[in-house]
């Protein structure tokens, strides 16, 4: 497990469990520290679509933000990604990922305060949702909005979960975060012997047929 593999490394600050097959854990840098993902950095002014999609273009805010409403993320001179309630800013956004999901999803995230909050689903079924808090807990931090604070957080599922959708929420200025790291979850290995079961059958069911109903030209 990947998770297993960051504690043995030292590399998670505080980790903390969660019900439902996910966990997370906060560490230091603005860059996930987890090899084999995919990052989105906003920096190009545009927000991802296709596998990893975002709902809302408002959530983009370009560098270097505003310190009164969309504080940038601490040591990361780049466009970020943020919600709140005031200039032009949604107060949620999701992301959402196609195929099964993923099986790691992490932002760097900035100023934490205690009611930015992030809510994560399987499917229709919430599998986490934590606030400010429990982040900056995570982190050894307070949540009280300093602007100078920032660190990684990072989602791990168990086996046989998976996220396919992230909402980021905050019902005053502001959630901030950067660098959206995810890795695409793949079927267990008794999903793919079921997947190949079925294509069997679906050959074994054709060559019957073809059997069955000869064609004479």
């Amino acid at each position: 497990m990947i998770s297993k593999t960051l504690l043995a490394l030292g590399l998670a600050g505080a980790a903390m469990s969660a019900s439902a097959g996910v966990t997370y854990t906060a560490t230091g840098g603005i860059t996930s520290g987890v090899a084999g993902v995919t990052t989105n950095t906003f920096d190009d002014g545009l927000l991802p679509a296709g596998f990893a999609t975002y709902d809302q273009l408002g959530a983009l805010i370009p560098a270097p933000g505003n310190p009164g409403y969309a504080a940038q993320p601490p040591g990361d001179p780049t466009a970020f990604f943020s919600v709140g309630v005031s200039n032009g800013q949604p107060s949620s956004s999701s992301v959402t990922f196609g195929g099964l999901g993923v099986s790691y999803f992490g932002y760097y995230m900035g100023s934490p305060d205690s009611y930015n909050i992030v809510t994560m689903y399987s499917g229709n079924t919430m599998v986490l949702q934590i606030t400010g808090t429990d982040m900056a807990t995570a982190a050894s931090q307070m949540a009280n909005g300093n602007q100078h604070t920032g660190f990684y957080m990072n989602f791990f599922t168990d086996s046989g979960t998976t996220i396919t959708k992230v909402t980021f929420s905050s019902n005053q200025n502001a959630f901030e975060s950067d660098n959206h790291s995810y890795i695409a979850a793949v079927p267990e290995p008794g999903t793919y012997a079921m997947f190949l079961t079925g294509l069997g059958l679906l050959g074994f069911a054709s060559r019957r047929h073809q059997k069955s109903n000869p064609r004479f030209y």
